[in-house]
């Protein structure tokens, strides 16, 4: 009689889960895009004009049949359960971080951004959620990680959607790696002593365990309580999607109002408190950018990709880093091959565009170079190809992190007592270029008065912004493919008044008595009343004394002092 019970159960077991499939659309068209959207089907996979992949049941590959396209069935529910074993839970996941801690204190500190919503359930008295006490946890690595330094801050965040395990598996590699790393790699040890990076690799930690516990592996939200049964519910009845969550244009564009859609944007913008966390996160620091990993479709994608036809205004840098991450992720079938490299674009030309994402609300609120890596051909790979996709996404991670370090403007913007500015920093060869969609300019942080400008390799014109001031402009500000350009702007300046000038035929050299606490920039125009920009002609020969070329161009000099 055992015997036979447990055959019921292995029957009932895969009638449970072989009830959903990977179903592949070939050379879908219009109607294909119409009927998804009717049918509030979320997309797991675009390669545009060829195929298209979704997570469905007998009741959909029925209803494919009925209308005539041409389809394929992939991996089904039986494939992921059987491959979950080689992913991380939330309990391996926190003894990790711990155990890195403890071996890299110098270099990590980690920290809780807060309670899930399962766990704010549990400790409100819903004892339906005990299993769900979980952490969103975030880990930062620097050379002083309990000090907030005036560095360039980069985030890495994964699972921001349960059923995408690989992202955290990817996340955590590229951690681990960075560590381990530090006293033996230059590079590595260049980063993490210049830059401030956190990783936060669960951001959905009780969806991830409906998905890890085999409980409903198409999980896709968290777990917020939608009927309000106490009770964590499966088969998306319960959730919100954590990227349809975002405050900038939070609406209905492939984001659901309907509470039991896989894609629900949750009853109004930042409803959710693991959105609310990454949100305050960013807030806090000045983050130059960041990469969130997903899973599936083997993409580098950027901002923008709310709606159609939108364009970001710093679409040709980013679209330059995406290119240079994606030529180094080899893109396999689901045989592990190698058929090619990853895919670069603009969000918006992913396949289907979105609203209240991480990514948008990052770069139109933040000015956040906020990129989305989908990985591998499907959303749970089998596990024996974990490893290897992790491998293949560690090179696109480091040139993501040293992008900061070349081909970018920073600089200080201050008062002239030395006390941080918050002012917009314009270019105008990139922030008024018509056509672009209008988001948010950048603008310096009040902690350090930092501001970052990735470029291209070129000469820009700089404009600075400060309430209360006169606009600053500095034309023919150089960058280069190599090095940091470094221009610092100070408002409410204090000139020197007696500065001597001596002329001969080749030379122009400046002389001033200095003063004890100051340093100082020289600044040239063709015109007294023109635009003065820090002159690179010239060179300090000590404290007070400056010399440059003689320039037909440049006639009309000013001395600047500023606080030490």
């Amino acid at each position: 009689m055992r015997y036979i019970f447990m055959l019921f159960i292995l029957f009932c077991g895969s009638i449970i889960y072989a009830d959903l499939y990977e179903i592949y659309i070939y050379h879908p068209d219009s109607l294909v895009y119409n009927w998804l959207r009717q049918s509030d089907i979320e997309p797991s996979i675009f390669e545009p004009d060829y195929k298209l992949g979704i997570i469905g049941d007998e009741e959909i590959i029925n209803e494919i049949k009925t209308l005539g396209y041409h389809y394929e069935i992939g991996s089904s529910q039986q494939d992921w359960i059987r491959d979950i074993p080689g992913y991380r839970d939330y309990g391996e996941l926190t003894s990790e971080l711990e155990t890195l801690t403890a071996a890299y204190p110098e270099i990590t500190s980690l920290f809780s951004l807060g309670p899930s919503v399962c766990n704010s359930y549990y400790q409100t008295g819903y004892g339906n959620y005990q299993n769900y006490q979980h952490e969103v946890w975030c880990l930062k690595v620097s050379d002083n990680p309990e000090i907030n330094e005036d560095e360039p801050n980069i985030y890495f965040a994964a699972a921001i959607h349960a059923r995408e395990p690989i992202s955290l598996e990817v996340n955590m590699y590229i951690l681990n790696h960075l560590l381990a790393n530090y006293n033996s790699d230059e590079d590595i040890a260049f980063w993490i002593d210049n830059t401030q990076i956190w990783f936060i690799p669960l951001m959905n930690p009780d969806g991830h365990k409906m998905v890890i516990d085999g409980t409903f592996t198409d999980h896709r939200k968290n777990l917020r309580d939608n009927n309000g049964n106490g009770l964590p519910n499966t088969n998306h009845i319960d959730g919100v999607d954590l990227n349809r969550n975002y405050g900038y244009v939070w609406g209905n564009n492939n984001a659901s109002s309907t509470p039991s859609s896989s894609t629900y944007h949750g009853p109004y913008a930042w409803s959710e408190l693991e959105t609310i966390y990454a949100r305050d996160l960013i807030y806090s620091h000045k983050f130059m950018g960041g990469v969130t990993y997903h899973s599936s479709g083997q993409w580098v994608l950027y901002p923008l990709g709310h709606l159609p036809n939108v364009c970001s205004l710093d679409h040709q840098v980013m679209g330059d880093l995406a290119v240079q991450m994606a030529n180094t992720i080899p893109k396999r079938s689901s045989d592990g091959s190698q058929t090619g490299y990853y895919t670069p674009a603009q969000a918006v030309d992913f396949g289907y565009t979105c609203q209240g994402t991480m990514g948008d609300w990052g770069y139109a609120e933040q000015r956040i170079f906020s990129f989305t890596i989908e990985l591998a051909w499907t959303f749970i790979p089998p596990s024996n190809y974990v490893n290897l996709i992790c491998e293949d996404n560690l090179e696109a991670a480091l040139i993501f992190l040293d992008r900061v370090h070349h081909s970018t403007v920073t600089g200080r913007i201050s008062d002239a007592a030395g006390d941080p500015l918050l002012a917009e920093i314009y270019v105008e060869e990139v922030d008024f270029a018509s056509g672009m969609t209008p988001v948010e300019p950048v603008r310096s942080d009040t902690t350090f008065g930092r501001y970052y400008r990735p470029l291209l390799p070129g000469s820009y014109t700089f404009t600075f912004c400060c309430e209360g001031y006169p606009d600053q402009t500095f034309e023919n500000v150089l960058v280069t493919a190599e090095e940091i350009s470094i221009l610092d702007v100070v408002f409410g300046t204090n000139y020197v008044e007696d500065v001597q000038i001596e002329l001969t035929s080749s030379q122009v050299t400046l002389h001033w008595t200095p003063e004890q606490g100051f340093n100082y920039i020289v600044y040239s125009s063709s015109e007294p009343g023109g635009v003065f920009s820090p002159d690179l002609t010239g060179e300090f020969l000590e404290a007070s004394t400056w010399v440059c070329p003689m320039l037909a161009d440049k006639k009309f000099y000013r001395v600047e002092k500023i606080s030490e």
